[in-house]
Parts: C-alpha cells; structure tokens; sequence
C-alpha cells in the first residue's frame, strides 16, 4: 500500500509539474520593460518545473522507492538550494524587476560552481560515503568530501536566512513606494508573493528534513510538494494582470522632474498646494494617486511626495485618508441617517469594509460606534 502511494504521488507531480511547465512556456507576456525579467523567470520556472517533472517520471518508470534513505546528499542538498534561489529570485522580480541582474545571478550561482568543482574532486579522490544513521557521521570525520557536503548544508541553511532578509528588505521598499503613490490599498494586490515565498521556504526546509523519515511517508511529502508548484504555478501567471495597476511604482525609471532646477518649494507655496486639493476635492476622488493630483497642481509627482512627506510627516496614502476620515466624521454627524455605504462612497471608497478600516485605523473605533458617541443615533 505505501509503495502504491509512493508511485501514485509521483505520478501526480509529475503530470502537475509537466502541465506547469507548459503552461509557462505557452504563457503571453506583454512587451513592456517591466515584464522583461518576468518573461524570463517563467521561461526559467518552466524548465525547473519540466526537470522535476522528469525525475519524477524516473521514479516512476524504473520504480525507484528510496529505501536506502540517505542523509545529507550532495545531490539533495543541491537541489534544495537551488529551488531556494530560483523561487526567491522569482519572486522578488514581481516587485523589483530590476533586482535581479546578471551580476546578481553570477555571484549566487558561484558558490554552487565551487562546492560542485570540490565535491567531484573529492569524491574521486577519497570517496563519497554513504551515510543513513546520523551516528556514522563520525565514522567519515576523516573524509573531505563529508565534510564538503556539510559544508553545503552550512551554506543551504545561510541561503535560507540570506534570502528571507533580501526578500522581505525588497518587500519594504516596495510597500513604500506603495504608500507613497496609491490612496488605496493597492499595494495588498501584491501580498500573495510573501505566503509564496514563506511557503517556498517551508518547502525547501521540508524537502531537507523528508530524508530523516521512513520511505513510508514520501507519499505524504510528494503531495506537499504538489499542492505547492500548483499553487504557485497558478499565482504567478496571474501577475500580468496584477502589473497593469501597480506598474507605476513597480517600473521606477529615473525621469527628471519639470520643476526638478527650481528652487526647494517653500512651507507657504504647500499649504496654498493643499489648500487646492482640499477645494476640489481631489482627495474624495475613487482611486486618485499622487500622479493624478501633481498634473492638476502642475507640479513634479516627486515635489509633491516631498512636500506630504516634509510638511505632513506621512506618506501619501496615510496623508490622503486622513483627510477623507475627517471628511467622513463630517458626513456622520451631518447626516446622522445616512447609510455608510453612500458617506464611504462619498469620500472616495469602492468599498465600505476598506472605508471601516481605515476609519477604525486612524479612530480607534468602527464608524457606527464613533457615530452613536456623538449622540447622533
């Protein structure tokens, strides 16, 4: 029974990994420069897919049950740590696309041409033990190449701690580039990636640990490991479609400002700025952004954002719906009947729970107890 599940498992991740594969190379992708490294990446996770699929496919055809269970493999260590740097490196393309340079490519696959070169060598020369009891560790102290593939394991763990310090620096900027443009929540379309990567790294740690258990369970592993590349799969093709609302603080070109040689605007030319964008309005706007309001000001978007960051001391999107809720106190006192519904319309929400949350966020109270408070109901 479990060597059953053990070959049905694998035949399910390799007919999930052969169709994800596919589906990336068939993919259409937009010619647009943000989407360069992300054409590429789905090319590159088609072939990372296609080669699970075929060691899957290998196991399969030739019924290959890993009853020896042997720790600390060259070949498994290696392709944990691969799949680490594949699935980070994807993942923060989708909100840096610049990130990921040749240079940057070089220097993490560098390490792997080092341990490969020293491993083979090593190997050749004293041997590569066979070890399934942790216990015989001891026995090898004396032979290199253990301690080459030690030395690895040492480096797949640094890669573990590295990459999660890299992807959530880039997560920061990212969100802050967010807040400093968008007046809504637009920035949350993106959240997906960091249960992606969380997930990515659980597996990868997974992958490393399965070897400690009996073959029995392999099957229990397989599907983790199925459930994750379908999902991921299935996430990250959606992100052209996610691209075209936040290109505008993912694609960061360096443009110079119209007003960029004129000199530092002053506290009073700000405040006769904000008092503009408060008589028209354009706070209350649905889905206004900081581009939309520096054109009607005929500022630079950049002036802008260091005006609301030097003279409000928060950034755009704090700024913004700061504003609408004291708008909205407004609205809750003026018009004590009226549903929440229209007043967050009104002030420029799509939809009510996102007007809710900000109005608890910035209150401390939801907006039908902070109404009853003023003795309004």
């Amino acid at each position: 029974m479990d060597l059953s599940l053990h070959f049905l498992s694998n035949t399910v991740l390799f007919v999930v990994c052969l169709s994800m594969g596919t589906m990336f190379l068939a993919f259409p992708v937009p010619q647009k420069s943000g989407l360069r490294n992300y054409k590429i990446s789905l090319r590159v996770l088609a072939s990372a897919y296609s080669i699970l699929g075929l060691l899957s496919m290998i196991i399969i055809v030739f019924k290959i049950p890993d009853n020896a269970r042997e720790h600390f493999t060259f070949l498994g260590i290696g392709i944990s740590s691969f799949q680490v740097l594949l699935f980070s490196s994807a993942l923060i393309t989708l909100i840096n696309p610049k990130f990921v340079t040749f240079r940057y490519l070089i220097a993490q696959i560098t390490p792997f041409l080092f341990f490969i070169t020293f491993f083979i060598l090593s190997a050749k020369f004293y041997g590569n033990p066979v070890i399934t009891h942790l216990n015989e560790i001891s026995l090898y102290l004396k032979n290199p190449t253990l301690w080459i593939r030690l030395l690895f394991y040492g480096y797949y763990i640094f890669q573990l701690f590295f990459y999660t310090w890299l992807y959530f620096n880039e997560e920061k900027k990212y969100k802050s580039r967010a807040l400093n443009y968008f007046s809504d929540e637009v920035w949350l379309k993106l959240t997906w990636v960091r249960f992606a990567f969380i997930a990515a790294l659980a597996i990868g740690t997974i992958a490393m640990i399965s070897c400690f258990f009996p073959q029995k369970y392999d099957w229990i592993f397989n599907l983790l490991y199925t459930l994750f590349y379908l999902g991921f799969a299935l996430e990250y093709i959606k992100y052209n479609k996610i691209f075209r609302l936040v290109e505008p603080i993912i694609v960061t070109e360096k443009v110079v400002p119209a007003d960029a040689n004129k000199k530092p605007r002053s506290k009073m030319e700000w405040l006769g700025l904000k008092q503009q964008i408060i008589n028209n309005n354009y706070y209350l706007e649905t889905g206004v952004n900081i581009e939309d309001i520096a054109q009607r000001l005929r500022i630079g978007r950049t002036t802008l954002s260091t005006f609301i960051n030097r003279e409000e001391g928060v950034n755009f999107n704090t700024w913004i719906n700061t504003m609408r809720i004291e708008k909205a106190k407004e609205l809750l006192i003026k018009n004590p009947d009226e549903p929440l519904s229209l007043i967050s319309e009104k002030i420029g929400y799509s939809e009510q729970s996102n007007f809710s949350r900000q109005f608890r966020q910035i209150t401390g109270y939801a907006p039908t107890l902070w109404r009853q408070q003023q003795g309004c109901l």
